[in-house]
């Protein structure tokens, strides 16, 4: 398939994107503040551990519906029924087996809660639903996730989207509703679960109207395919145990060493690094149904052209809003929660500069699992994310930087990894020169430091003092990197591509 014939799909899967997108930042945004009006600093601690905690039981989940979704999407590729079938029967099974596998140890964990997370400010009985609701929350999204797989693997990515959409207004009108009525922590707990039940039904009507010949069924259950499967799951999951050891082992870390008012005041913090993720995310998402479409098909030049073309439009895309926050920090901080945390603004500059390189990357990730080649990865990233836990206590215990200290070990080990070994290692794959990406990747650099030469110029003449003049400050350092991009940053193939598709719509 030409990258014209993929086209309209990705329009329309952008499109439902970037709507779930300004969801999430707006209502994000809005969120955050609400939730330390009515619950306190402390009690948003306890809301981010608690999503932090389910993040570390994704470890197993996204290797799953990685895994799940190449080999479904192969087959579907094929129009082998019968093999997509025992795919998602095998897989859907499984995956109830390996939950009700490791409820002891959720159960336990729940249990011994008041012994392990440090809190104060609302009742045990409280935190410990919160954790309930929201992991159940979590496991029902997962299980939604392998229902959807046919979503993916059609590359209908926009119902994914449109349902993940549903939840999110869902469970912030409940927040809103629940604590208005009564400021308790535990009502968010509640809150989650109902938002993620909504969607999981929604979710299931989809796929039986849409998919009629797939059928769940005990007897299209596989364990040939349960041992591909979970071949191809294992490396997975260790590469995403080393990915969570950078990402959320820091809430963890502030928990333990400086208690919940720590943790809350990163996780605030965090919040932008955080939407810099899914906006990134918004990409990956649309990007990686297409590598897989071109390597089924067997379309190896396009796939060459497409996969570095990905590493350029996320270095334009992520170079802009990158380059603003981290010029404006103090201003979005004094802006958005107030004057009590524009002194952290420097954490805010620590925790997104750097993902201006480590977000790029992403697309080339998919290149690993198209072609099954996950063990080294898996071990890189394993062995990267337990550094970054090491170095961080280290430098919690001999230099005391406070809420620095995770944000610094995270951003050099991340970078380290996904500057050296991410790219190299995705070119080797494709029997390319191990410099192939560097090129996308230093023409989306370059734009993001045109970007902050146009943000410390605007901030010469004027610093926002509202949002409006914010958002006018935004528009002008984008209209001025407009003909960087085009000119500099995007090369003559990539402005032909651009134009031909405005054309077309």
């Amino acid at each position: 398939m030409s990258m014209k014939g993929v086209s309209y799909e990705m329009s329309l899967n952008l499109g439902t994107n970037f709507l779930a997108l300004v969801l999430n930042i707006l209502l994000g945004l809005v969120v955050v503040p609400f939730y330390i009006a009515k619950i306190g600093v402390d009690g948003y601690g306890i809301i981010a551990l608690a999503t932090s905690f389910s993040s570390y039981l994704s470890i197993i989940t996204i290797a799953i519906d990685a895994s799940v979704g190449r080999n479904f999407t192969l087959a579907m590729r094929k129009d082998d029924h019968a093999s997509s079938n025992a795919i998602y029967s095998s897989s859907i099974i499984s995956a109830l087996l390996l939950i009700v596998a490791i409820l002891p140890l959720i159960g336990w964990f729940l249990y011994k809660i008041d012994s392990l997370v440090s809190y104060h400010g609302h009742t045990v009985n409280e935190m410990r639903w919160v954790f309930v609701a929201i992991i159940t929350s979590f496991v029902l999204t997962f299980i939604r996730g392998l229902f959807l797989v046919p979503a993916f693997a059609s590359n209908k990515i926009y119902i994914q989207r449109i349902i993940a959409i549903l939840e999110i207004v869902v469970r912030t009108a409940l927040v809103y509703l629940l604590l208005n009525a009564s400021a308790q922590l535990s009502l968010i707990g509640v809150a989650f679960f109902l938002a993620s039940l909504v969607s999981f039904v929604a979710a299931l009507i989809w796929i039986v109207r849409k998919f009629p010949f797939l059928k769940l069924r005990a007897s299209s259950f596989d364990k040939q395919i349960v041992k591909y499967v979970g071949s191809m799951s294992f490396w997975l999951v260790i590469n995403q145990i080393g990915t969570l050891l950078f990402i959320n082992i820091d809430i963890i870390l502030l928990n333990h060493y400086y208690g919940p008012t720590a943790t809350g005041e990163f996780s605030t913090v965090a919040q932008w690094h955080t939407l810099l993720r899914s906006f990134a995310g918004v990409f990956v998402a649309i990007f990686t149904p297409v590598v897989y479409k071109y390597y089924a098909e067997k379309d190896f030049n396009n796939l060459l052209k497409f996969s570095r073309y990905s590493v350029v439009a996320m270095g334009v895309v992520l170079a802009i809003p990158i380059g603003i926050i981290v010029a404006y920090s103090d201003v979005i901080l004094k802006l958005w929660i107030g004057e009590r945390f524009v002194h952290f603004y420097p954490l805010m500059i620590l925790l997104t500069g750097h993902l201006i390189f480590n977000l790029s990357v992403l697309p080339i990730l998919s290149i690993n699992a198209v072609y099954n080649k996950v063990k080294v990865p898996g071990l890189t990233s394993f062995f990267c994310g337990g550094l970054n836990l090491v170095l961080g206590i280290l430098i919690i215990k001999y230099f005391d930087l406070g809420i620095y200290s995770v944000a610094i070990a995270s951003a050099i080990l991340l970078t380290l990894k996904n500057l050296i070994f991410s790219p190299t290692y995705a070119a080797k794959i494709l029997e390319q020169r191990f410099w192939f990406y560097y090129p996308s990747i230093g023409r989306g650099m370059a734009l993001f430091v045109w970007v902050l030469l146009m943000s410390w110029g605007c901030r010469h003449f004027l610093v926002p003092g509202s949002w409006a003049a914010m958002c006018v400050s935004c528009v002008l350092i984008g209209l001025a990197s407009i003909p960087f991009a085009w000119f500099v940053t995007l090369n003559k193939d990539q402005r032909l591509l651009i134009e031909k598709l405005i054309r077309r719509r």
